[in-house]
């Protein structure tokens, strides 16, 4: 038997963009996600990292079945979730459950506390009494630290802090007691000061429940805190993804480099710019036949336009999509090891 919760193959997701006048109308392929492939193991946190449009969420709503596939497979405990219909799909909700970015936009501004947890109660296990569904509601609240839950349960969400809605937003992912949670951002909406209890509440009740996460983030920071493994997506593709120690201090793909370095050194980031990335942004609607980094990777060459890289094993789980050879990619393991005393966190 598997020891994987969840596994993706060649999954993709193409949008249709229209540009121009009515008489002049352009129709633009958006490649958002662009044959990826990862799993998740049972009681892992699995991230995914990248910048602004790279596919991050788009990859999270295609798990949690909220937009559909353009191709691929979903696996959720060997069960192929794309082959489902609604009906069916509907049974495996209670297992899958999603943290949402910003909690005020998901949370119903009209409805007590009581009555948005109710809600998944009432869709998936309508068949307890009311008088056991409070007891879970309070239950929940307790786990998520808002107690006594008879102060908050009567409330409206405007009558909470930012920290506060997000902590019933997880409730209410939680309240179902999912194997799988898929956690979109779940502090950038909030201050500084309350993002740590938010990550440490997470990570309490992933040992408590055994939580399997697919949790994304921008900020690899707050990923090497939270993940014990890191994907990185770049252009709707993963162009690196390995342990955590791995891909933050042995980062191998020019990209991942990039991104570490900021966290690390913001003075040796600027300094060398030109010798880590070259300026641009994710541009989902240019797809070509090569490496999709290729326009800001200081080592491009002329392979990197003609064929697209797949991943490789560099060491251990530690995968790269790459076209710098084996021997390049080591030098760069031991280049990231002298200098890693240098780098601040």
């Amino acid at each position: 038997m598997s020891d994987h919760l969840i596994e993706v193959k060649q999954l993709k997701k193409t949008f249709t963009k229209k540009t121009g006048s009515f008489f002049k109308r352009k129709t633009t392929s958006v490649h958002a996600v662009n044959n990826i492939d990862f799993s998740i193991r049972k009681g892992e946190i699995l991230g995914i990292i990248g910048e602004s449009g790279c596919g991050k969420t788009t990859t999270a709503r295609m798990l949690m079945r909220l937009i559909k596939e353009t191709g691929g497979e979903i696996l959720l405990d060997n069960t192929n979730l794309c082959d489902l219909n609604d009906k069916e799909t509907n049974r495996h909700r209670k297992k899958m459950q999603m943290i949402f970015q910003d909690p005020y936009d998901t949370l119903n501004p009209g409805m007590r506390i009581i009555d948005l947890l109710m809600e998944p109660l009432n869709a998936h296990e309508n068949h307890i009494t009311f008088n056991e569904k409070r007891e879970r509601i309070t239950e929940a609240l307790e786990e998520i630290e808002l107690s006594p839950a008879e102060e908050y349960i009567y409330r409206y969400p405007h009558q909470l802090s930012g920290g506060q809605r997000q902590r019933v937003a997880i409730a209410r992912a939680i309240i179902l007691k999912p194997s799988f949670v898929a956690a979109d951002e779940p502090t950038s909406m909030l201050d500084v000061s309350v993002r740590a209890g938010i990550l440490n509440l997470l990570l309490s009740l992933k040992e408590k429940m055994g939580l399997t996460m697919l949790f994304i983030t921008h900020d690899l920071a707050t990923a090497s805190y939270m993940c014990d493994r890191i994907a990185v997506m770049y252009q709707g593709k993963i162009v690196e993804i390995g342990p955590t120690k791995k891909i933050i201090y042995n980062p191998s793909h020019p990209y991942t480099k990039a991104l570490v370095s900021v966290v690390k050194d913001l003075n040796y980031f600027i300094a060398n710019r030109n010798e880590i990335i070259r300026d641009g942004e994710v541009d989902a609607t240019f797809h070509h036949k090569g490496c999709p980094f290729a326009a800001r990777c200081p080592h491009e060459h002329n392979e990197c336009h003609e064929i697209e890289p797949k991943l490789k094993k560099v060491s251990g789980e530690h995968f790269v999509s790459c076209h710098l050879d084996q021997n390049n990619h080591q030098q760069i393991l031991k280049e990231n090891e002298k200098s890693e005393s240098k780098y601040i966190m």
